[in-house]
């Protein structure tokens, strides 16, 4: 039998506008969320009670893709604040500004390489950041203006991600060491990138 029953559980913060959700680390036992609209990470117990809303440091930064690190911290992108953040489940946060100007980063992922990759809609690019948040690496994606959107990582060891507007799914290989990849996209169009690393500034609310 086929189970299909669906529970609700109302937000304390009225029209939040929840975008993205992710499980932390099974430690936790919770399951943490962003805001949209308040500006705020939100957190939830498998009971439906919601602990905690913690505020993002930037105003206005427009939470969406959330996803846990290899650090047991969950990583979230600001799309409006052109940053990627940290937060514990206690719910400290760092902020990590994205070297591409207004690239409005939208989603987010742990790759296999022990770092976070990311998407950035506007930029038309997958990034990449450590997890001390002192390395960041941007990859453009070959068609342009392809928007990517949502990423995750496959089975294969590779990233993959979606172009909204160029309707193709994307493709991106990485090395251990994260120092060489291959983005691809569905088409079989490709081409050999070389990352471009910077530092990003850092916020001194580091934890």
């Amino acid at each position: 039998m086929i189970g299909g029953v669906i529970t609700e559980f109302n937000l304390p913060t009225g029209n939040s506008a929840p975008w993205w959700i992710a499980a932390g680390p099974s430690a936790d036992g919770a399951l943490s969320s962003t805001e949209n609209s308040r500006n705020r990470i939100g957190r939830i117990t498998t009971a439906g009670v919601v602990t905690n809303e913690f505020t993002i440091l930037t105003a206005n930064s427009a939470p969406r893709g959330i996803a846990l690190g290899p650090d047991s911290a969950l990583w979230f992108v600001e799309n409006a604040g052109n940053k990627i953040g940290r937060i514990t489940t206690g719910g400290a946060i760092t902020e990590f500004t994205i070297p591409t100007a207004n690239g409005q980063p939208s989603g987010i992922t742990a790759g296999p390489d022990g770092n976070l990759w990311f998407t950035e809609n506007a930029g038309n690019k997958i990034g990449r950041i450590t997890t001390d948040g002192l390395s960041v690496n941007e990859f453009t994606v070959p068609t342009a203006n392809g928007q990517p959107w949502s990423i995750a990582a496959g089975p294969d060891g590779a990233l993959w991600f979606t172009e909204i507007n160029g309707n193709k799914i994307g493709r991106l290989t990485t090395l251990t060491l994260g120092l060489s990849s291959l983005l691809q996209e569905r088409a079989q169009s490709h081409m050999p990138l070389k990352p471009v690393e910077r530092l990003p500034s850092r916020s001194p609310w580091q934890q």
